[in-house]
């Protein structure tokens, strides 16, 4: 019999590591050996797989574990890259005099997600994968994002000695998604020691790029499906795809290319027919979470806890990195056999700018309402 593999997780989320476990010495520094971390995600890969198979097992429980307290110092060690990367990027947002405009979170994958990924795509190894941390930057518009996306001479991250200038972008703006999903994602690569170097991610979007992306998430809590994974019912996915249409008409950008040839008329037929039979905007109206007292504390980290069964948000801050995710894992670990919790840590440039990063755990979606409900009447 195998091990629980959820529990697994959470314990080694917990486990503590000793100082002297991580290189210090400098903020980017790579103390992890590439051979070791392709051979934990190559462990960690045939463990979970074997774990739906009845031959015979190949990997241990105790290698499994040791694989992943390998992937554990290795997202850790992405850390400090993470916040120098975010410090670039708020001072590129700073000489662009668009800081105050815009907001800026990131995160760390968790273990459980990251070991599904090298499950489903079988042929990469760990050290390719690019989002074991990320940022998201959410711009005012289009003007703004374009402004972004093209000041290259004297940006602070392209200029930085610590960033290779070979990044590889994805435009979902340009080609959107077929379900909807718009956004653009570049990778970066942090110099390390030597040759070596981490990956993150950088999202970039605008406020109605967001509100959609929102709602998506805000519906998949809701209806207790992954929209965004492409599971739920057909009618809602059809929703949001015409949804994101709709508002890449207005943001003038190219629309999913399933719909090319329909008028904006048509587009607002289909959405009005879809939303009289599944009353989506009336439900959305019904739900808003009761935020807990406003805690206007600068901190490093915040957990934020959505109970779905009694719309409750709180927002906890940390400074203390450990704890945080102590915190995390323990109330993930308290939720995990019910459907009526969700929680995730962040950090934000701005405690002020949570309930906007993340609307999403509030279940505020009266911005996309309020856009959608005005460009039905324009468009239709």
């Amino acid at each position: 019999m195998k091990l629980d593999i959820r529990t697994t997780f959470e314990d080694i989320e917990i486990e503590d590591i000793k100082e002297s476990d991580v290189n210090q010495e400098t903020p980017l520094s790579f103390p992890i050996s590439k051979g070791a971390i392709t051979k934990s995600g190559d462990i960690i890969r045939s463990y979970m797989k074997e774990l739906d198979s009845t031959s015979k097992n190949t990997i241990s429980e105790e290698e499994f574990r040791d694989a992943l307290f390998i992937l554990k110092r290795y997202r850790e060690n992405h850390i400090p890259s993470l916040k120098y990367f975010s410090a670039l990027l708020e001072g590129k947002l700073k000489r662009l005099q668009v800081f105050e405009q815009s907001i800026v979170s990131s995160r760390s994958k968790r273990l459980e997600s990251i070991a599904n990924k090298l499950v489903v795509r079988p042929t990469m190894r760990l050290a390719q994968m690019d989002d074991l941390v990320g940022i998201r930057v959410t711009l005012p518009d289009m003007e703004v994002l374009d402004q972004f996306i093209h000041d290259t001479h004297n940006c602070e991250i392209i200029n930085s000695d610590c960033i290779f200038d070979d990044f590889h972008t994805t435009n979902y703006i340009s080609e959107p998604k077929p379900d909807g999903y718009r956004g653009i994602h570049q990778i970066f690569k942090c110099k390390a020691d030597g040759n070596s170097y981490f990956k993150l991610e950088l999202q970039i979007r605008t406020k109605i790029q967001h509100e959609w992306a929102t709602v998506v998430e805000i519906l998949g809590s809701l209806q207790r499906v992954s929209f965004k994974a492409g599971q739920g019912n057909e009618s809602y996915l059809r929703f949001l795809e015409l949804s994101s249409v709709l508002f890449s008409i207005e943001e003038g950008s190219p629309i999913v290319a399933a719909y090319a040839k329909h008028t904006p008329s048509d587009i607002c037929i289909k959405l009005d027919v879809l939303d009289k039979k599944l009353q989506i905007i009336e439900m959305l109206r019904g739900f808003t979470s009761i935020p807990s007292p406003k805690q206007s504390v600068e901190a490093k980290y915040y957990l934020i806890q959505l109970n779905l069964y009694t719309h409750e948000t709180k927002v906890l801050p940390y400074d203390d990195e450990r704890d945080a995710n102590e915190d995390y894992v323990r109330l993930e670990q308290e939720y995990q056999r019910s459907n009526n919790f969700d929680v995730v840590l962040v950090s934000v440039d701005d405690v002020n700018k949570i309930e906007e990063a993340y609307p999403n755990y509030f279940l505020d979606s009266n911005d996309f309402i309020s856009r959608y409900t005005k460009l039905l009447v324009k468009y239709s």
